[in-house]
């Protein structure tokens, strides 16, 4: 190969990176943007359920849950 060839080939490999790059940074953006439209609802149903916990065992694992949701959302 020459070395036109190996520059072309270089060129070529750091674009695909680029894209690929900013593919990957607006997918996260996009799915923080997608949480944060539930974080309303959870944080609502987390408080209810932490001011009268629940009594039965499907109560309590779903308001574990919602707890574990509304950490994993970054909600405040």
């Amino acid at each position: 190969m020459t070395f036109r060839a190996w520059q072309t080939l270089v060129v070529a490999l750091l674009f695909a990176f680029l894209a690929a790059a900013g593919s990957i940074l607006y997918t996260n953006r996009a799915a923080r943007e997608s949480e944060q439209k539930w974080c309303g609802i959870v944080a609502t149903l987390d408080d209810v359920y932490s001011k009268t916990p629940p009594q039965t065992p499907v109560g309590q694992d779903m308001a574990e849950q919602l707890r574990q949701l509304r950490d994993d959302f970054g909600c405040d």
